[in-house]
């Protein structure tokens, strides 16, 4: 047999468990006092070893078989792997691949069926192999387990009944024992191994008239049945065999569990409520101590990771919880147990459960360790430090990596100063087991996009098995984005600014939707009062330098104002021009000399238009005026769209008195070129410059109509037809002065 031996620098022996200590503040039972089953579990404390450097146990391995040398372990994968590792050094040799290993419990030898009759048994201490062969005895065995070297099979009889057979070699012969002691209609139910020394055998015959179950405690060497205990009627669970007990589980009721001990050559049977289970128990006998745990399916149910491994005493009836939770188990060597499982403190690994001689509780030991941990822990996570939604695609992908399962993962992004927040969930799959990915789409739960600026993410990871305490974790990134010309709380979108009668000025934030853009109604964000000062409103852009749109405003007695953008709200004004009061239309957003600079536009009441280029500062923003033209006055709305036409400069659109909607192309040099009627039928509709509401690199529109429809007008790029059909948007404000949506 080919080996591949592996050894560890640290031996195993570190690991020796010492006394047990109880956890701090945990209640201990009188000597002889029974404790309820449904009372306090005592945690016990684990050994563990004196180096972290300890054994490694595979990941998603489970424990097959301990012997007095070593123990087998099983892992699947693209491959199943079998491992046999010393306990002395940790030396591991894998068996070759492809083999149909089996196991024989508290035994050093690895059976392999090798087929039409024909065993290999692997001693794994010396290395050597066993050739058996059974086929020379006939057919009608049905093999049953394994007890060390030798094979149980059990064989039908004449009369209806089975024979138990201990098939072996001795001193070169192959030999066939039929146990004696079995009853001759005995129907033989299973065989639990218990170790090379004995088996339990589960029957059924006719006694008086009336079919009984029995346990019968079988001798390997003499095969021969030793003992005989009655079983209740029904089915039974697991059995366990000790040098002192016997043990099967008893299912009383539908989910209530009670397990039957019974002290050895007596009928003194005592039996044991576990409370309330919902899948199969493990239990195994540790000195005078009864462990048992429920059993989910580790392999192929996702939320049931493993169940805690519980300890009773058969003399007190304390109850103690030795892990934290438990994969499988497997008889271990002097009567102890080995446990796939973990422990808060010490993680996922392979535990060794002993009764400890004079101690007053089992005692565990921390044998191998997978480098799992129990509880949750955050291994690493991939939350980019910035989120640029201007070179990101939403989703973004946040992801938690836990190296491990089972959990349910809540993530909250909170902005930090308006602590508005996103609230996701995050899921992992097989394909990044551990892994739990969010997809944030970029907006907040009210729909609303993310603003710019400092985030904290914070996640909640729940562990779906009950092991452990809720993860609680947190971070910081950034969300950014390039500034855009009519966004006034600094999240990439086309706002609506509204003011009401009572001169207050609200933000309407733009928020996507499936049937296109639309502008948030409740909840608006205010951003100032007072501003029924103000006869006329202008939402141009950046005029002042900064990276924010900001407002122009003139007041009743023709000051000018400006409003500076800071963000999700607005500098104090200041004083910018006077003796604006000539104006009877003033509008803003359109560059037109190509220094990409929003200037400003204005009609007097004799119908002229006149252009003032923006400068970039804040003091003074615009230069002095420039006439570019008469007969304005036909005019009752002029807005500034910036560019329809696909030129590098902005464009101007005009409603005259017959509702007729009219393009003004801009030429780059402050003029425009001749008119284009793009529409007509817009008396009801206030034209207002929203800027590219939809991202798709085309300026948009907006139609206010004095009912409080609030209509988008899709930009083409194609100056011919600039703009679609208005559509109705299902958010709409009733106002008295449509002048006041900009």
């Amino acid at each position: 047999m080919n080996q591949h031996v592996r050894n560890t620098r640290h031996r195993l022996a570190a690991a020796v468990a010492v006394a047990l200590a109880v956890t701090a503040g945990a209640a201990v039972a009188p000597a002889g006092a029974a404790m309820p089953m449904t009372g306090a579990a005592v945690v016990t404390a684990v050994n563990g070893p004196a180096d972290a450097d300890v054994v490694p146990f595979p990941k998603d391995a489970m424990v097959v078989a301990a012997g007095p040398k070593g123990f087998l372990s099983y892992q699947n994968g693209s491959t199943v792997t079998w491992r046999w590792t010393r306990y002395l050094d940790g030396a591991t040799t894998v068996l070759p691949s492809g083999g149909r290993y089996v196991y024989a419990p508290e035994s050093d030898i690895v059976p392999e069926i090798v087929g039409n009759g024909r065993f290999t048994m692997h001693d794994m201490i010396t290395g050597t192999a066993l050739e058996l062969d059974i086929s020379p005895l006939g057919d009608g065995y049905d093999v049953v387990g394994y007890a060390g070297a030798d094979i149980l099979a059990k064989k039908a009889d004449a009369t209806g009944g089975h024979e138990l057979h201990v098939i072996g070699e001795r001193a070169g012969v192959l030999v066939d024992d039929t146990v004696t002691g079995l009853p001759t209609d005995a129907v033989i139910a299973d065989v639990t191994v218990d170790g090379p020394a004995t088996a339990v055998v589960r029957y059924s015959s006719t006694v008086d008239g009336v079919r009984r179950s029995r346990a019968a405690v079988v001798d390997i060497a003499s095969h021969a049945v030793v003992e005989e205990y009655a079983l209740p009627a029904g089915g039974q669970g697991a059995i366990d065999l000790s040098a002192t007990h016997i043990a099967w589980v008893e299912q009383t009721t539908a989910s209530t569990v009670t397990v039957a001990v019974t002290p050895r050559k007596t009928d003194r049977t005592v039996r044991h409520d576990l409370g309330t289970m919902d899948g199969p128990v493990h239990i195994q006998l540790v000195g005078e101590w009864l462990t048992y745990r429920q059993s989910g399916n580790w392999e192929t149910d996702p939320y049931i990771y493993a169940d805690p491994l519980k300890a009773r005493s058969l003399t007190t009836g304390e109850t103690v919880t030795l892990l934290d939770n438990t994969v499988n188990d497997a008889p271990g060597p002097d009567g102890s147990q080995m446990v796939r499982g973990g422990t808060i403190a010490h993680g996922e690994g392979l535990y060794r459960i002993d009764a400890g001689g004079g101690a007053t509780r089992p005692v565990v030991t921390f044998v191998a360790s997978t480098g799992q941990p129990t509880a949750l822990e955050l291994v690493s996570h991939t939350v980019p430090a910035t989120i640029d939604f201007d070179r990101t695609t939403a989703p973004v992908s946040l992801s938690w990596n836990f190296g491990r399962t089972r959990a349910r993962v809540y993530v909250e992004l909170i902005h930090t100063a308006s602590k508005k927040q996103a609230t996701l969930r995050a899921f992992t799959s097989e394909a990044a087991a551990g892994s739990y990915i969010a997809e944030w789409d970029g907006l907040f739960d009210d729909s609303v996009p993310a603003y710019n600026g400092d985030y904290v993410w914070r996640i909640r990871a729940e562990p779906t098995n009950g092991v452990g305490p809720a993860l609680v974790r947190s971070g910081t990134f950034k969300v950014v984005r390039k500034a855009t010309s009519h966004d006034f709380d600094d999240n990439g979108s086309s706002d609506l600014l509204l003011r009401n009668g009572k001169g207050e000025l609200f933000v309407h934030t733009g928020y996507p939707d499936d049937l296109g853009p639309l502008w948030k109604q409740k909840d608006p964000v205010r951003i100032g009062t007072g501003w029924n000062t103000y006869d006329q409103l202008v939402a141009p852009g950046n005029v002042a330098g900064s990276s924010y749109a900001d407002i122009v405003a003139r007041d009743k007695t023709g000051v000018l104002w400006l409003h500076q953008g800071a963000g999700r709200t607005l500098a104090s004004r200041v004083r910018v021009g006077g003796g604006w009061q000539i104006y009877s239309r003033i509008t803003g957003g359109s560059d037109l000399n190509g220094d990409r600079r929003p200037d400003l536009l204005a009609t007097d009441k004799a119908g002229v238009l006149w252009l003032y280029k923006g400068t970039g500062s804040a003091a003074s923003p615009f230069a002095s005026r420039t006439r570019i033209g008469g007969g304005w006055g036909v005019y009752n709305e002029i807005t500034a769209t910036g560019d329809l036409g696909g030129n590098p400069t902005g464009d101007l659109v005009a409603r005259d008195g017959n509702d007729t909607l009219w393009l003004y192309l801009g030429k780059g040099d402050g003029a425009f070129a001749p008119r284009t009627r793009i529409g007509s039928n817009w008396n009801p509709f206030l034209p207002v410059r929203v800027g590219d509401v939809d991202r798709d690199g085309r300026a948009d529109l907006v139609g206010y109509s004095s009912s409080g429809g609030v209509y988008f007008a899709k930009g083409t790029g194609n100056w011919r037809a600039p703009f679609k059909d208005l559509e109705l948007m299902s958010y709409v404000w009733n106002l008295e002065d449509p002048n006041t949506v900009f």
